[in-house]
């Protein structure tokens, strides 16, 4: 599965897109091994696509989330949210790593503004 990689439509002059602004700062906090999973997890939906073992659609949104089937940690509070456009392409938006269930509200509203944004034509996967 081709993963395309966008920048927050208020945001499209950012030097990088979401997800590798996330990933850098991960690395700073030193939270490598929550780094490394959701690596892991990328490449396991690159290879698989929609077979991905770590692929879970948040039912009645549009939202995906990579999941580590890990418990506990950084590895397994790690999470990855994207959507998948009507071309079967996976549109990485951004990441957390959590203790509990329960999604961050601010994540997932960034993930829907991209959404938004995409379908009315910004473009948001676009270099500056």
């Amino acid at each position: 599965m081709r993963l395309l990689l966008p920048r927050h439509p208020d945001r499209l002059t950012a030097k990088n897109p979401v997800i590798i602004e996330e990933f850098l700062a991960l690395v700073g906090e030193g939270q490598v091994d929550a780094l490394g999973m959701m690596i892991k997890m990328l490449a396991d939906l690159y290879q698989q696509g929609r077979g991905s073992r770590y692929l879970r659609n948040m039912t009645g949104t549009p939202i995906w989330e990579l999941k580590s089937q890990s418990r506990g940690g950084q590895k397994g509070g790690s999470r990855i949210y994207l959507f998948i456009t009507k071309q079967d392409e996976a549109v990485i938006v951004n990441c957390e790593v959590k203790d509990g269930d329960e999604a961050s509200n601010e994540k997932l509203k960034g993930v829907l503004q991209v959404i938004k944004a995409y379908k009315a034509g910004v473009p948001v996967f676009q270099a500056p």
